[in-house]
């Protein structure tokens, strides 16, 4: 059995959730989309499916491989499958099952207060997770509708849905958990142009980051083993190294 993670751009790395994962003896297949991989056809011997970050929007659907990878989500959805979006793959993962997504009023860049609803603060993927908190953040579209039955688990003064779960076993999350502290520094580096045009300091974000680094990485460790070990167990994985855990 493996988790697909589909990969939408060289610069959304999976990071901290990638270390999680194989932490836990899971096995992994990461589908290169942006290199001109194709979205898998069926879900035979899979027991997860991530949908990673990307430049890409999905309320124009300028990316050949949006439907088809929106049918993955919705196939895995509908057989209980779990599924786990971020950034990109919280928009697609959305719209895959009836919500909507827009363009915000603007873009949202860089670490913001995230605040768990009720819901969020009793779901187990979020147990010792702080009630409030900074999260990293870089996008300018959001999820605009919900899907039906959805439940709203964290959300932030510029952007009210920030996690959110449809049923057991999927969700989508906003912000990004699985960038490590030198991700986060390259992307503010490489794009100090657009953190500017979202009325952000670069300088000031990068000593933010210098600052919040650590405690969001082990924060981000915290809730990718929940993602492995609640979310998307492998009854055949052993756990390989507990070191980094606290």
């Amino acid at each position: 059995m493996a988790i697909v993670i589909l990969e939408h751009s060289s610069d959304c790395p999976a990071d901290i959730l990638i270390d999680s994962l194989h932490a836990f003896g899971q096995r992994l297949r990461v589908v290169k989309l942006h290199a001109g991989a194709h979205v898998p056809k069926d879900l035979d011997d899979v027991h997860g499916v991530v949908s990673l970050g990307g430049p890409q929007t999905v309320h124009e659907m300028n990316a050949p491989w949006m439907q088809a990878e929106m049918g993955l989500l919705r196939d895995a959805h509908g057989a209980g499958i779990p599924v786990l979006g971020l950034c990109l793959g919280a928009q697609l993962l959305a719209v895959a099952l009836g919500g909507e997504t827009g363009r915000m009023t603007g873009p949202e860049v860089g670490w913001k207060d995230i605040a768990l609803s009720p819901q969020g603060r009793e779901d187990p993927l979020f147990a010792g997770q702080p009630w409030k908190g900074p999260q990293f953040c870089w996008h300018s579209d959001h999820v605009s509708r919900l899907p039906e039955g959805a439940t709203l688990l964290a959300s932030s003064a510029g952007c009210k849905v920030q996690a959110y779960s449809v049923g057991l076993r999927s969700y989508g999350i906003q912000y990004h958990p699985e960038w490590n502290a030198a991700t986060v520094r390259r992307e503010l580096e490489t794009g100090a142009a657009q953190v500017k045009a979202a009325g952000e300091s670069p300088d000031a974000l990068l000593a933010d980051t210098q600052r919040l680094g650590s405690q969001s990485e082990r924060l981000a460790r915290r809730f990718f083993d929940a993602v492995s070990t609640l979310l998307m167990p492998d009854r055949k994985s052993t756990r390989l190294n507990s070191s980094h855990r606290t």
